[in-house]
């Protein structure tokens, strides 16, 4: 039975990263169980009004979710809202979301039923009945009416990280079918019927033929990407980051042949608790993500960091987030045909705070570079307009930061403050 407690629970503060980010809603670090955060918003998602018995009826947005637990056998499966129509596709458009409240987002994510089926990651090439028909609904770019009948009742089970959205309670699958035929867009079936086309470069002509992030991630996740017989599931957390870090570095590759930007530029925006400011450099290609949790006095800044070549490693500071406002930076600069450094300050709020997943940063960023720059002649200048945007204090951040370093050459920060 889903377990819902009355909304309105006092949320205990203050929160910070030594918690939250290691909590993620269900290891009770605060000493506070269940979370008050996670609670509040359950109470809304009327899950247990919803599911009766042991059938599942509802339009998929489509959404798909691929575990990573016990890889290379893992629980995957068709998420199934308990609503039909197009309301559903919001449950999966993270674009529409930054002006909506926390407690709105998790109620929409809270509604998704996780069903479950025990999966080797390799039937993805030969997929049994039941992953062929979650296949097929996950092609679709808009919500598909299915049902599925369940072998047990519903159970709330808090899957929070910072990588992915949140999702609902979860039961093991008995069967899936769906009840209309998807809507499969021309580029979708072009590419996921092409078995000698690698996963990257469909991945790629995907994104270029305007198909959105979340339906390529998805593509990628159950297996519908890639060459034949090498197709295998993706756990959901893996291909969020592995798309954004695909369609990056073939945007960084172009990039690195156009002209430089000749002014200091600095976009900015804030939702959900979180603050993105994006300085762009005239400088060749370089990135560094600066992440600060507003927590204590002195709040700590971790960093990232890659120069004209690129990582070859993974972001192990700031994880999914680093590769998720390097893409935006990445299609902004190819759009405009202009190289340039890029230093994103990202500023987290501890009372505002839930884990749902990079995609906000993404998002933020994104919109922050859709609504025009400040731009400066030096440095100085665009360093104060960053401070500006930013609670923390830009020496802090200065304090961690390395690109900048290396951008002035033997120029002192401290000359600017």
């Amino acid at each position: 039975m889903v377990q819902v407690k009355l909304a309105g629970t006092a949320a205990p503060a203050p929160f910070d990263e030594r918690v939250c980010s290691r909590c993620m809603g269900h290891r009770a670090l605060c000493g506070i169980r269940p979370c008050p955060l996670v609670m509040r918003a359950l109470s809304l998602s009327n899950i247990e009004s919803a599911v009766r018995g042991m059938s599942l009826e509802g339009s998929s947005p489509p959404s798909v979710f691929v575990g990573s637990f016990g890889y290379p056998k893992v629980l995957a499966g068709p998420l199934i809202p308990p609503v039909r129509g197009e309301s559903a596709a919001l449950m999966e458009q993270p674009n529409r979301w930054l002006d909506r409240t926390i407690d709105e987002i998790l109620a929409l994510r809270f509604s998704l039923v996780r069903t479950k089926r025990l999966l080797p990651v390799d039937s993805a090439s030969d997929p049994p009945r039941l992953l062929a028909e979650t296949q097929t609904m996950a092609l679709s770019e808009a919500p598909t009416d299915s049902e599925a009948e369940l072998l047990k009742r519903p159970t709330f089970n808090t899957i929070l990280t910072r990588q992915m959205l949140p999702i609902g309670p979860s039961a093991p699958l008995k069967s899936f079918s769906l009840e209309e035929n998807p809507r499969v867009p021309k580029p979708v079936e072009r590419t996921t019927s092409d078995t000698d086309l690698k996963a990257t470069q469909g991945i790629v002509e995907l994104f270029e033929s305007g198909v959105r992030q979340e339906h390529v991630t998805r593509l990628f996740s159950v297996g519908l990407l890639g060459i034949g017989k090498r197709r295998k599931l993706v756990p959901t957390e893996w291909s969020i980051t592995a798309v954004d870090d695909i369609i990056s570095k073939e945007l960084h590759r172009r990039v690195l042949d156009m002209r430089e930007i000749n002014e200091y530029r600095v976009f900015s925006d804030r939702a959900l608790g979180n603050t993105v400011t994006v300085l762009l450099l005239p400088s060749p290609w370089q990135f560094e993500v600066l992440e600060c949790w507003l927590s204590g006095p002195r709040p700590r800044v971790i960093s990232d960091h890659e120069y004209a070549r690129g990582r070859k490693d993974y972001a192990s500071h700031v994880v999914g987030a680093y590769y998720a406002v390097r893409l935006p930076v990445l299609e902004y600069l190819t759009e405009a045909r202009r190289q340039a450094g890029a230093v994103v300050f990202l500023e987290i709020d501890p009372r505002e705070w839930v884990p749902l997943g990079v995609w906000r940063f993404r998002e933020i960023a994104r919109r922050a570079l859709s609504r025009g720059p400040q731009k400066f002649p030096d440095l100085a200048e665009a360093l104060y307009a960053v401070g500006s945007t930013l609670k923390n204090t830009i020496n802090r951040y200065m304090q961690a930061c390395v690109t900048l370093d290396h951008h002035l050459s033997q120029t002192r920060l401290t000359d600017f403050f």
